[in-house]
C-alpha cells in the first residue's frame, strides 16, 4: 500500500462534522426541525446522558459514528418477496420499483455516490491511478444525478425531458437559482476541486487517447486530498443549497482525514 489515510481528524472538523450530521443529515431525530443551534445538539445529547465535548473528541477518531445522528443505512434496499412501492414524482400515485426478490435505490444519486466512494477507498489501498479516476467519474454522475433528481421532482418533468441533455456546467450555472431562487456560489473550493478533476476524468479516463500514462506518487497524493471537497464536499453544499436532508455517507466523506505516503519499507541486503 502506497498511500495510508490519518486514524483522526482535527478537533475543529469533529465539531464540524457532528454538527452537519445534526442539522443537515439523513436521520430521523429531528421530523420537526427542533434542533437549529448548537445549544439545541448539547441539550439532545444530554437528553442521552452525553456530554458533547467528550462526543467530539470521541469523534475525532474517524472510525467511530456520530452518535444519534449519523444514519447507517446505505442507499440500496434488498427486497425478498415483497413489491417496493414509491409514489410517482409527477403524479404522486404509487408505483412498484421493484417485486419478488431484488433491490432498489432510495435515491439513485446516492447509490452512484456510494460506488464512488467505494472506488475512491480501493484507489487509497491500492494506490492505482486508474481506480481513482474510476472514483471521481462516478463521484461526477453522483454530482449530476442529483441535479436531474431535483430538476425532475421540482419541475415534475420525466426522465426524457429534453433540458436534462444540458451539459453539466449549464445545469450548475442556471438551475439553483431557477429551482430555488438563489444562484449557487460557484466561487467556492469544492467548485474548484471538482472542475479541476473534472478535466483529469475527460482527458484521462474518459476520453483517453494516451498510449503510456505515467503520474508521480507525490501529485497522485494531492489529487486524492483534493478528492473530500471535489465530490462530497459539493454534494454536500448542494443538499443544503436546495434545502433537502443529505446521506450521511457524503457529510462523512466531506470531512475525510488527511491522506499522506506511507514510509517505504527498508531493504536488508
Amino acid at each position: 500500500m502506497t498511500f495510508r489515510v490519518m486514524k483522526r481528524i482535527s478537533e475543529r472538523n469533529a465539531y464540524n462534522l457532528i454538527l452537519a450530521m445534526a442539522f443537515h443529515g439523513n436521520h430521523y431525530n429531528d421530523l420537526h426541525g427542533y434542533i437549529r443551534t448548537v445549544s439545541d445538539v448539547k441539550e439532545h445529547y444530554a437528553q442521552s446522558g452525553r456530554v458533547f465535548t467528550r462526543v467530539v473528541a470521541n469523534c475525532r477518531d474517524y472510525s467511530q459514528s456520530v452518535p444519534i445522528y449519523e444514519n447507517l443505512i446505505g442507499a440500496p434496499w434488498s427486497a425478498e418477496g415483497v413489491t417496493v412501492s414509491r409514489p410517482n414524482h409527477i403524479t404522486g400515485e404509487y408505483e412498484p420499483v421493484v417485486s419478488g426478490f431484488g433491490v432498489c435505490n432510495e435515491s439513485d444519486y446516492w447509490a452512484t455516490f456510494e460506488i464512488s466512494k467505494e472506488d475512491f477507498d480501493s484507489a487509497i489501498q491500492g494506490g492505482r491511478w486508474e481506480r481513482f479516476l474510476a472514483a471521481v467519474n462516478a463521484g461526477i454522475a453522483a454530482v449530476e444525478a442529483f441535479m436531474n433528481h431535483q430538476y425532475m421532482t421540482r419541475m415534475r418533468v420525466p426522465g426524457g425531458d429534453v433540458a436534462l441533455r444540458e451539459r453539466l456546467e449549464t445545469k450548475m450555472k442556471e438551475w439553483p437559482a431557477m429551482l430555488t431562487g438563489k444562484a449557487f456560489d460557484l466561487s467556492g473550493r469544492s467548485w474548484a476541486s471538482f472542475t479541476k478533476l473534472k478535466k483529469l476524468r475527460d482527458d484521462g479516463f474518459q476520453h483517453r487517447k494516451s498510449i503510456n500514462t505515467g503520474i508521480s506518487r507525490k501529485k497522485h497524493l494531492e489529487l486524492l486530498n483534493e478528492y473530500k471537497q471535489a465530490v462530497p464536499r459539493l454534494l454536500f453544499d448542494l443538499h443544503i443549497h436546495f434545502g433537502v436532508r443529505c446521506p450521511s455517507a457524503i457529510i462523512r466523506y466531506s470531512y475525510f482525514p488527511e491522506i499522506e505516503m506511507k514510509a517505504p519499507h527498508a531493504h536488508v541486503c
